[in-house]
């Protein structure tokens, strides 16, 4: 057997293998690695957001305001999940309110999919309002500029918005503290 047959040999073996790795399920894709359940998301509108407000009423909730455009907020995200996990069974709910353009009113493929790849297991929006135009005002934030953090405390007022742009440094360890004072808070 000649060099160029034991390479289309070798090539046709591995093609096989693969293929019954595949088969087998021995292979998977990076977002069934990372998840164990499905996350959820949905697009609202302003009086949606409320409503998500409103009904944890009692809780300490964490909104983080982002958009898969946004360099920063793709990066602090995994931080967000983070804060989820550790204040779970401390009355502390994480929103995420995600600024993506809906897809003839759905959630566009690429929220859903960075919002698995993070394992995102909590209250998931999408805004109807496009942060540009209406959104940045309905939702105050200044100059539509993300990420934006809101902390709303147990009686479900805003105790503090950590708003970005410039001259505007906020890190995961202000919004934690933020977090802390809020719990404690009566």
């Amino acid at each position: 057997m000649d060099d160029v047959q034991k390479t289309h040999r070798w090539a046709a073996m591995a093609g096989v293998a693969i293929i019954g790795m595949l088969a087998a399920g021995t292979v998977s894709s990076p977002i069934e690695a990372q998840t164990s359940k499905p996350v959820t998301v949905r697009v609202v509108d302003k009086a949606g957001y409320d409503k998500v407000i409103a009904a944890n009423k009692g809780k300490v909730i964490v909104v983080d305001c982002w958009a898969t455009w946004c360099v920063p907020c793709r990066k602090a995200f995994p931080k967000t999940v983070e804060l989820s996990k550790d204040y779970a069974d401390k009355d502390v709910v994480v929103v995420s309110l995600c600024f993506d353009e809906p897809v003839n009113g759905r959630v566009p493929e690429s929220v859903k999919k960075f919002l698995a790849l993070n394992d995102a297991h909590f209250e998931n929006l999408v805004s109807s309002l496009d942060i540009s135009t209406d959104g940045a005002q309905a939702y105050s934030i200044p100059d539509g500029a993300l990420p934006h953090f809101k902390i709303y405390g147990k009686d479900g007022k805003l105790t503090k918005a950590f708003e970005s742009g410039e001259d505007k440094e906020f890190t995961h360890e202000d919004i934690e503290a933020t977090v802390k004072m809020a719990i404690k808070a009566k």
